[in-house]
């Protein structure tokens, strides 16, 4: 992207040396240096950037921002190379983005939430990408960290953005507002996840509540999730309104209204929904995908979108791997692999879109993370989830689903085995030899205790790879 001095300057970021104006592709990563990148040498955590400086020049980096300390004994080695010199890296990255996301002008739309945030961002995307060209967040890029590396790797002529906000304190999304500047929002519900790091419902609700509470003025717009009360509560703070549903009409509403109905679903729960007499298929299984794709064309169409060209476009967008893809085993076998991340309700639901499907019903569910206080009552409430009864066989993964372990036991279920997290490899083994055809496999858990193995090995053992 072509951009002025000035705006560099605005941020608080000094040149040294000769630069032509053009922004290179930016990484964090020195790794991931290719010719002409940007490299952000960051500091905090295990590392310092700043000691892959040379590293980032070998590779072929165009620029290297550093900090001003760093410059001042180091810039004599870099005379025939271009730095960008501040005082915190960080905050010079995060003040770079914010002039940019200025300059590009592009429609914004924020979303976050307790589940489902990034597969709702690409239904968004894929509905506004009809209206123009779209830039979203990509990969887990939703940090302090991620959202400025999205507005820094824009191409400069996007007409729309969805930028993904994760938290796990309060002040965060406040702080990723101050960044990417949205002017609309979408809250896509308010469980429990991450509500250890929290510390509690009301934080989790208040620090969700900053993307609305961000929004500009008469001119911003909330897309309002109906069937969660408070979602609603947060959004009676907004004057313009967009409220979405698929169970029933609200009777006290004001603003804009979009109703989805089902009509029809496969054996995964793959849904065809109707929203505003338009049809679609969705290729994402589970009917709680349905509610998220009528969220996304509410907030396309809001936007400007057409509803002919939006609402087919939903049907586009497929699951990310580990969030909802169904790999084919063979014999009829099926698995949905959910191993990137988990948390109580998301398991509810993944395990209702299991007891729909016909054949021996498998469970793997892994360790939910980031439940501090929480963590023994919240994975007790896995083992009392009423789905469970219809499930075939339960392995619980970790040393805190043996809180599961034991509601499930004490519930009465006949087959509950538990395992620890040296024994997941082996776990991939036992339930291949066991397999019926038809069977539905589902695998579930936070993200660190690392259940893609089970996925992957039972691909294997079945003889179709990787399971990619």
């Amino acid at each position: 992207m072509l951009i002025s001095k000035e705006i560099i300057e605005r941020a608080g970021i000094e040149v040294l040396g000769k630069w032509d104006e053009w922004l290179p592709a930016s990484v964090i990563d020195s790794r991931a240096v290719g010719k002409d990148s940007l490299f952000w040498a960051l500091t905090g955590g295990q590392k310092d950037g700043h000691d892959f400086v040379d590293a980032a020049f070998s590779s072929g980096a165009k620029v290297v921002a550093v900090s001003n300390v760093y410059a001042q004994n180091n810039a004599a080695r870099f005379a025939d190379k271009v730095l960008f010199v501040m005082e915190d890296t960080l905050v010079g990255m995060q003040a770079l983005a914010t002039e940019i996301r200025r300059s590009v002008g592009a429609r914004t739309l924020g979303v976050t939430g307790s589940n489902g945030k990034t597969t709702t961002r690409e239904l968004i995307a894929a509905a506004l990408a009809t209206l123009g060209k779209t830039g979203r967040s990509q990969g887990n890029y939703n940090n302090h960290i991620g959202v400025p590396l999205t507005l820094l790797n824009l191409e400069g002529d996007e007409e729309n953005l969805v930028i993904e906000m994760g938290a796990n304190h309060v002040g965060e999304i406040a702080r990723l507002c101050e960044i990417a500047h949205p002017e609309v929002g979408l809250i896509t519900n308010i469980g429990d996840a991450h509500i250890g790091e929290f510390g509690g419902a009301e934080a989790l609700k208040k620090a969700k509540g900053e993307l609305f509470d961000s929004l500009p003025g008469v001119d911003g717009l909330a897309v309002v999730n109906l069937d969660d009360p408070n979602v609603v509560e947060l959004g009676d703070k907004v004057t313009r309104r967009a409220g979405y549903t698929t169970t029933e009409l609200p009777l006290d509403w004001h603003g804009a209204l979009y109703m989805g109905t089902i009509v029809d679903q496969d054996a995964w729960s793959r849904v065809t929904i109707e929203i505003e007499g338009v049809r679609v298929k969705l290729l994402l299984p589970g009917r709680h995908w349905a509610f998220s794709a009528v969220g996304a064309a509410a907030a396309a169409i809001e936007m400007g979108a057409d509803p002919d060209l939006a609402i087919p476009a939903l049907g586009t967008v497929a699951p990310l791997v580990g969030r909802g893809n169904v790999l084919e085993l063979g014999d009829g076998v099926e698995l949905m692999d959910e191993s990137y991340n988990s948390n109580v309700a998301a398991v509810e639901k993944l395990l209702l879109t299991l007891t729909r499907r016909p054949g021996k019903r498998i469970a793997v569910l892994g360790d939910i993370l980031e439940l501090g206080q929480f963590e023994q009552d919240e994975h007790a409430r896995v083992g009392r989830i009423p789905e469970l009864g219809s499930i075939d066989r339960i392995y619980f993964v970790g040393e805190r689903m043996q809180f599961a372990a034991d509601e499930a036991d004490g519930l009465g279920h006949p087959d509950v085995v538990h395992v620890m997290e040296d024994e997941i490899d082996e776990l991939a083994s036992e339930i291949a030899a066991d397999l019926e055809p038809n069977s539905g496999i589902v695998v579930k858990g936070s993200r660190r205790i690392g259940l893609e193995r089970v996925v992957s090995g039972l691909a294997k053992a079945r003889g179709i790879g990787q399971g990619e």
